[in-house]
């Protein structure tokens, strides 16, 4: 049974879109407005895009509101990664051919690969490969209603990240085999679609929460295994 809060909260985050009025309607009509406004208060429906091109192409007609996304998920990114001690974990689960068709006879030039990155502190992050974006926030800004990208939540926008086909399917450091086959996974280390998906996604909102699995510096292969339990969830 969902509880009155989880009722409540779900109701407050779509229905500030909403004219007050319709919601006032339905419940006068003795219409619960969670069915029929289609609010799931467990699940939420996203989508993941690679890049601002990649958004536009799904909002043509809201192509400045694509890079106010994508610019405020990089910014999110600097504070929500996974960070490792050392790049050697952290590209262990994260180095991966980003750009496929750069690479030749089995050749990728350095640009085509995404590595980690080092942070202030020492420690090392994945690189920003992409964002997210809860399914109706995009349905709004293509009926031209764009709230700011810095005022939507963590489980609304949020960073993506790529991780090579083979490590989610068991290796460990993707140099020993050139991953041209990459996914995307949250922050959280939650699989999401693989790369070039275009349809939307339906997740638990659990599963979009910032930070839970990794709050600190994690070892090698942690991220990985837990990616790779969650992409088996999903195909289940």
């Amino acid at each position: 049974m969902v509880s009155t809060q989880a009722v409540g909260a779900a109701l407050e985050a779509r229905t500030r879109r909403q004219k007050r009025s319709q919601v006032v309607g339905l419940v006068l009509m003795g219409v619960t407005p969670l069915v029929v406004l289609g609010i799931d208060p467990l699940h939420s429906e996203v989508r993941v895009f690679s890049g601002v091109v990649d958004c536009q192409h799904h909002l043509p007609n809201a192509a400045a509101y694509c890079a106010e996304l994508d610019s405020e998920a990089a910014s999110r990114h600097l504070s929500m990664a996974p960070r490792y001690s050392t790049r050697e974990q952290c590209e262990a689960d994260f180095a991966h051919v980003a750009a496929s068709h750069d690479c030749r006879k089995g050749w990728c030039a350095a640009a085509s690969l995404s590595v980690c990155e080092r942070t202030e502190d020492n420690q090392f992050r994945p690189a920003y490969n992409g964002f997210l974006v809860e399914q109706p926030t995009l349905d709004d800004a293509r009926r031209g209603s764009r709230p700011s990208a810095a005022s939507l939540s963590e489980q609304e926008l949020q960073p993506a990240y790529g991780m090579s086909q083979d490590v989610l399917h068991g290796g460990y450091y993707p140099y020993s085999y050139i991953p041209f086959h990459s996914h995307f996974v949250t922050a959280n280390a939650q699989y999401l679609a693989p790369r070039g998906h275009r349809e939307s996604l339906t997740l638990r909102r659990s599963q979009l929460a910032p930070g839970a699995a990794h709050a600190g510096p994690i070892q090698r292969g942690g991220f990985g295994a837990t990616a790779r339990q969650t992409m088996q969830a999903a195909a289940s």
